[in-house]
């Protein structure tokens, strides 16, 4: 075949409204841990971009969990969001880096995710710190 030109190219858009049927797995997983988060307090984390998504597939499940009444933003070597869903213990959790671009998209199942609380040694860090202040009496 010979293409003089680019519109010479023929061109089939398919369109796929198959989905990939993970949907329904990964909210039988939430449940599953947030039972164990109430019986045993063990937290789960599930890796949104280890998982195939058909397109809309991903955002149907962001829409089914919704947005609870916290949201909390980190800023350290890129941003970071945790939003709880509507379901307390249930954490939508992404990470970006330095120019925007997503590295980690989670979805954790706890109380509050682990990088949320104050690690130790930062808190003695802090304490060092707040003790060499010397402050002016009058």
């Amino acid at each position: 075949m010979n293409f003089d030109k680019l519109s010479d190219i023929k061109i089939e858009v398919e369109n796929s409204s198959q989905e990939t049927g993970n949907l329904p797995g990964v909210i039988a997983e939430i449940k599953f841990a947030l039972e164990q988060l109430l019986e045993t307090k063990k937290t789960h984390c599930i890796d949104l971009l280890a998982m195939p998504w058909s397109p809309g597939e991903e955002q149907k499940l962001e829409k089914y969990l919704g947005q609870g009444e916290v949201r909390v933003e980190l800023n350290a070597l890129g941003k970071s969001t945790f939003i709880e869903s509507h379901y307390s213990g249930v954490w939508l959790v992404s990470h970006y880096d330095e120019n925007g671009e997503t590295i980690g998209k989670l979805i954790e199942i706890n109380y509050l995710p682990d990088m949320i609380f104050s690690q130790t040694e930062d808190i003695r860090d802090s304490l060092k710190r707040l003790q060499s202040i010397k402050l002016n009496e009058q």
